[in-house]
C-alpha cells in the first residue's frame, strides 16, 4: 500500500475533530463531564490555520483517503491543553486509523512534526499520552521524556 504525505490545511479541521475523538486520553484524577471533554477537544481545532498551527495528513495515495494525522498548537497559560509544558512549546495531536498501525506511520508523522518544529525555531514539543498506550514506546525512542504524570496519562516533553 502506498502512502502520501500533505500538509493539512484549513478545512481539514472536521476530519482532525474526528481523529482527535478517537485518540485523546483524558487523565482520571479530574472529573470529566462530556461538556468538559467537547471543551478540551475544541481547544486543539477551533480556528484551526492560525499563526502557530502546523500539522500533516497521511492519505492512501490511490483513493487520497485521509487514515492519520499528527499536527501542534501553541497554548497559553489561560487556556492550557491537556500537555501543557509552556508558552513556547506545542502541544502534539497524533492518530492513526487502527487498521493501519504497525506499518510505521506514526513514526513518519511524528518525525516530520519534529523537523518542522525545529526548522520553525520552536525549543521543544509536548504531549498526553495514555500509560498503556503502545505508541508510548515510540515516543521515548524519539526521545520524548516524562515531565508529569497522572493515574493513567503522562505528558512527555521533546527538546529540539
Amino acid at each position: 500500500m502506498d502512502f502520501r504525505l500533505r500538509t493539512m490545511k484549513p478545512q481539514d479541521s472536521q476530519l482532525l475533530h474526528t481523529f482527535l475523538e478517537h485518540s485523546i486520553s483524558f487523565p482520571e484524577d479530574q472529573e470529566w463531564t462530556e461538556e468538559t471533554k467537547k471543551e478540551a477537544i475544541d481547544r486543539y481545532l477551533n480556528n484551526w490555520g492560525q499563526m502557530g498551527d502546523i500539522g500533516f495528513i497521511i492519505e492512501l495515495k490511490a483513493s487520497k483517503e485521509p487514515i492519520g494525522a499528527a499536527w501542534f498548537r501553541e497554548f497559553s497559560s489561560n487556556s492550557p491543553g491537556l500537555a501543557y509544558v509552556d508558552e513556547k512549546t506545542p502541544e502534539v495531536s497524533i492518530m492513526v486509523l487502527p487498521e493501519y498501525r504497525g506499518a510505521g506511520l506514526s513514526y513518519d508523522l511524528l518525525r516530520k512534526l519534529i523537523d518542522q518544529a525545529s526548522m520553525e525555531g520552536y525549543p521543544a514539543l509536548s504531549l498526553n499520552v495514555n500509560k498503556q498506550d503502545p505508541e508510548l514506546e515510540l515516543y521515548q525512542k524519539l526521545d520524548f521524556e516524562m515531565v508529569r504524570e497522572t493515574s493513567n496519562t503522562q505528558v512527555l516533553k521533546r527538546a529540539l
